[in-house]
């Protein structure tokens, strides 16, 4: 087993970089090192599984607040869509009156909204954008 805890060490190492440090799995190399320790130490294999899940577990409830504080701070990345926030656009087209979506034309850019009233505006109406909800622009009547 003392392969097996090296390779989940390193992998979980190599995940954690490859997420550019995210802290996605970094947690279970200190519960991989945990039980690579009691490997050394002769544990049985059902000890060395909960001493994984257990200093996994505890390394990720104990760093979290740690973790919260040094990303409170950092600095919000917005997105390209997010640019349209704010800006005008004009319904070009109706596409389900039922739901209530439309394609509305967004500095060239052609979008899926939804009015936040859900009424559905005139072909040719313009329309302010005050969300972006998954692929969808939130907007309301000028």
């Amino acid at each position: 087993m003392l392969g097996f805890w090296i390779a989940v060490i390193v992998s979980a190492c190599i995940f954690e970089v490859a997420t550019q440090l995210q802290l996605t799995s970094i947690w279970a190399a200190f519960g991989g090192v945990a039980s690579l320790v009691c490997e050394v130490c002769g544990a049985d294999i059902t000890t060395q599984i909960i001493v994984f899940f257990a200093v996994t577990f505890a390394a990720l409830i104990l760093t979290r607040p740690l973790v919260r504080k040094f990303t409170k701070n950092l600095p919000e990345t917005r997105l390209n869509a997010d640019m349209n926030i704010g800006r005008t656009g004009k319904v070009t087209k109706i596409v389900d009156e039922s739901s209530g979506l439309f394609r509305v034309s967004v500095e060239g850019a052609d979008w899926s909204a939804v009015t936040t009233d859900r009424k559905i505006p005139q072909i040719g109406s313009f329309v302010r954008v005050e969300r972006i909800e998954g692929v969808k622009l939130v907007v309301s009547a000028v």
